[in-house]
């Protein structure tokens, strides 16, 4: 289904099964969120904030999403 399709109506609902690979279990409840950054073309402005907003706390987390965008923009040949 396409955003131009019925996406656009759904609003936030359970579309992926996400596996964590965490051995404590800490995280097994929790609530994730998937980005698709082939079609979605919010995924990069979203990317882009988090690795803004996680730089101070965690720099190589904000590096790694800034090399994904990188990569991103290559791919979809971005300037």
């Amino acid at each position: 289904m396409s955003r131009s399709g019925q996406d656009k109506n759904l609003g936030l609902y359970r579309k992926f099964e996400v596996t964590r690979h965490d051995p404590t279990g800490k995280h097994k409840d929790c609530f994730y969120f998937v980005l698709d950054t082939d079609h979605d073309q919010f995924s990069v402005p979203a990317l882009t904030a988090y690795a803004n907003a996680c730089e101070k706390e965690f720099p190589k987390l904000a590096a790694d999403l800034r090399g994904l965008l990188s990569a991103l923009k290559v791919k979809h040949r971005c300037p």
